[in-house]
């Protein structure tokens, strides 16, 4: 996150039960308690944007809505799954946002 200057690295595991444990290392007090608070997210919370387990305020916690650490779990989270190729995400390296305007 070049605006506030934290750095969050996002591991995304399948376990026994089907579900995908999610660790995320941070430098950033709110994404660490983001992340003890998540811990775990669903096949359901992959499909169902609307209400994912990443979107709700028990779990996001005061993180500021331009946080890019739950958008990195569900990417994570959907290469885990096999719903986002591995080798495409190798390919392309990084997803960017760009601020142009005056």
């Amino acid at each position: 996150m070049r605006t506030c200057g934290k750095t969050h690295k996002v591991t995304v595991v399948m376990n026994a039960d089907g579900n995908f444990d999610v660790a995320i290392e941070s430098d950033c007090p709110k994404v660490v308690l983001f992340s003890e608070r998540l811990k775990y997210v669903t096949m359901e919370d992959l499909i169902d944007f609307d209400n994912t387990r990443l979107n709700r305020r028990e779990i996001r916690g005061d993180m500021s809505p331009p946080c890019l650490s739950p958008v990195a779990v569900m990417n994570a989270a959907w290469i885990e799954a096999g719903m986002l190729s591995h080798s495409l995400a190798k390919r392309v390296k990084e997803n960017s946002i760009e601020f142009n305007g005056n």
